[in-house]
């Protein structure tokens, strides 16, 4: 699989941004991206309540839980096993991995969002942090955890 070899994870930082305070922490990083999972640090000069609502709603707009726990299962997938469902999306990022980590983020999350029946878009930063964690501690390492 050279397309993770090619994968750069200070890009992967752009796309999810809870990677630059929590880059070791993987499953930290992505709580701050899905509906249940911990708000967003804010600064603010307004009242309190309004900086609750605040926060509420940036919860709420997020996505559940469920999706990062689909995207790390289906990277999983992709990565570690042979899976045959897997085959063409395989070869569409060793193709297109030349044009870049986006590229393959967006692929991967088109791919798997099409496979759970959600945008991609929805699904960029989680597909984001799963690429992170490989990239930090390498394919065999990961598909053994």
């Amino acid at each position: 699989m050279d397309w993770i070899e090619k994968i750069d994870n200070s890009e992967l930082q752009y796309l999810a941004p809870s990677l630059f305070v929590f880059s070791d922490d993987i499953e930290t990083a992505a709580s701050l991206l899905y509906r249940e999972g911990m708000a967003s640090p804010l600064a603010s000069s307004e009242d309190r309540a309004k900086a609750i609502e605040r926060i509420k709603n940036e919860l709420e707009s997020r996505p559940p839980k469920k999706y990062w726990e689909a995207v790390k299962n289906e990277v999983r997938i992709l990565i570690c096993t042979d899976d045959q469902k897997y085959l063409k999306l395989r070869e569409q990022l060793t193709l297109e991995s030349e044009k870049g980590t986006k590229s393959i983020v967006a692929i991967l999350s088109a791919f798997i969002g099409s496979v759970l029946g959600v945008e991609a878009t929805l699904l960029t930063g989680f597909c984001a942090v799963s690429l992170y964690a490989i990239s930090k501690v390498g394919k065999e390492a990961y598909c053994a955890t």
